[in-house]
């Protein structure tokens, strides 16, 4: 059997062009989202972090050489439309607009690996060059522990060193045709840093009744908030300099209310319309690492030919017979901490209630089980969604 292996990773430390096409495609997009987040939520208790767009990413390279069933099951589990000059207005509208700027970095990086002597269409070769901008390199994949440290340096210097060993020799063999890997690498910071002078331990709740003391940032200051009285729950926004991307977090009311919020995820992953008001913030430090084989999740939301031996990928190459995807895995990191700028605004440390003379700030105490995101605001999609419920201190 002839295999193809992707590998998706990431990593966190100009205006769109929007259209009809696009706005239809993110709605989709959210969908998937909420889909893989609820599977995850079956085999996970614990904290996560995943990265749907570069799953969307580098499937829908490969749907660019999928025909029949292979086809259609890509496309409709990923939202796409049927055109395939509107999947590449897409693509190329993400695509080239995932840049950073001085003020932080934001790096999307696609290569191919093909084997030696395997011939790609030029079809495939020209949607991988073209629109979503992979570099293509031919390697002895049976040479394979050779072939895996080549991906793993690539993988590292993506990742500034942060991702290393990705790839193991027994991932390949002589059967491999093709490694496609995304990678994907945020850094930004606050604009309206935490002063680490405010950090102390504080009690985090687990549920209602228990808790472990961790690392709390706290600071006041003016924020995108929002408070939502159907669903019992609080949104903050936390921009980064430069103000293209935010962290969002989801916060519930009550602080066993996080199990009812993931059932309506779906809801949560579209910014409110927020205010800006002065909030009073608690929240964790924390770190989170993941490491998800996303096969069994694709397969159980309806991509099933593409793992088995009648999948149709025969607008890859003249060697398709057979080539199936053998793996799909995605690596993702996120530390969140106080560093920022050294430029600060308003009351940084939490102080004393506010006087009968100016309003009472709001609260945004997440001493409890979230949800958080952070989102491209020009683009308008998430790039990384995730869960924080147990500190790991």
């Amino acid at each position: 059997m002839k295999t193809l292996i992707l590998l998706v990773l990431v990593i966190l430390a100009s205006q769109a062009v929007k259209s009809q096409v696009y706005d239809d495609f993110l709605t989709e997009y959210n969908r998937f989202s909420a889909r893989v987040y609820k599977e995850l939520l079956k085999t996970n208790a614990g904290n996560f972090l995943i990265c749907p767009l570069s799953v969307e990413i580098v499937l829908a390279l490969i749907e660019s050489g999928a025909r029949g069933q292979t086809a259609k099951e890509l496309s409709k589990t990923l939202g796409l439309p049927n055109s395939s000059d509107e999947i590449n207005e897409i693509f190329s509208t993400i695509i080239l607009n995932m840049q950073g700027n001085k003020k932080y970095e934001l790096n999307n990086a696609n290569k191919v690996y093909i084997k030696e002597g395997f011939i790609i269409s030029n079809n495939f070769k020209k949607a991988a060059l073209d629109i979503f901008k992979a570099e293509i390199q031919n390697i002895n994949f049976i040479r394979n522990i050779e072939s895996a440290k080549e991906i793993n340096k690539w993988v590292e210097e993506r990742t500034h060193n942060t991702i290393k060993n990705l790839m193991q020799p027994n991932d390949l063999d002589e059967h491999t045709r093709a490694v496609l890997v995304n990678a994907m690498y945020f850094r930004g910071r606050w604009t309206k840093p935490f002063e680490k002078e405010a950090t102390e331990k504080r009690p985090f709740y687990l549920n209602a009744n228990d808790f472990v003391d961790t690392e709390m940032m706290m600071t006041i200051d003016d924020y995108g908030y929002y408070e939502n009285s159907k669903l019992n729950v609080k949104f903050l926004e936390l921009p980064y300099e430069g103000r293209d991307v935010s962290m969002h977090i989801v916060l519930p009311n009550k602080k066993h209310g996080l199990n009812s919020l993931e059932n309506r995820i779906e809801e949560l992953l579209t910014p409110p319309l927020y205010s800006i008001e002065e909030v009073r913030i608690k929240i964790p430090k924390f770190k989170i690492e993941s490491s998800i084989e996303f096969k069994p999740i694709l397969k159980t939301l309806g991509i099933k030919s593409a793992f088995q031996d009648k999948a149709d990928f025969s607008e890859i190459g003249a060697e398709q017979q057979n080539l199936t995807i053998s793996k799909v895995v995605q690596k993702a990191s996120i530390e969140v901490e106080e560093r920022g700028t050294a430029v600060t605004s308003g009351e940084i440390a939490p102080g004393p209630e506010a006087t009968a003379f100016f309003l009472k700030p709001k609260e945004f105490y997440a001493d409890h089980p979230f949800i958080f995101y952070l989102r491209h605001n020009k683009l308008d999609i998430n790039l990384f969604v995730g869960t924080f419920k147990f500190p790991q201190n």
